[in-house]
């Protein structure tokens, strides 16, 4: 059947259960979904294909003379768009949960394939 791409926002915890694709290795997607949670509310469904979400890294930041005197410089947590397609379910999982640590608390960004009825 065809399919279409949407991206939706929702806040941790998510309320939605991730699998494994039985059919197709390397995908990961929505097996249940929490009735009144906030992935429910954002409009997350049973079978979508998860295909990239927000994560957070933290970074050091210093200025170039700083790390030549041998500081260690400020660290920046980063966040970006992680692409979820053929990466190992614990990673995948790990990704999402490292949206704790945006600090400006922002929802996460999912990026979903949905099947059209």
């Amino acid at each position: 059947g065809k399919s279409y791409v949407d991206s939706c926002e929702a806040s941790l915890p998510l309320g939605i259960i991730l699998g494994e694709s039985e059919e197709m290795s390397g995908l990961t997607v929505v097996d249940e979904v929490v009735e009144g949670g906030n992935g429910s509310l954002a409009g997350v469904q049973v079978g979508d294909i998860l295909r990239a979400c927000t994560a957070c890294q933290a970074m050091m930041k210093a200025p170039a003379w700083q790390i030549i005197a041998g500081g260690i410089g400020q660290p920046e947590t980063r966040r970006f768009m992680y692409n979820v397609d053929g990466r190992p379910f614990e990673e995948v999982m790990e990704a999402i949960g490292s949206n704790r640590m945006d600090p400006a608390g922002r929802p996460v960004v999912l990026v979903l394939e949905k099947r059209e009825e």
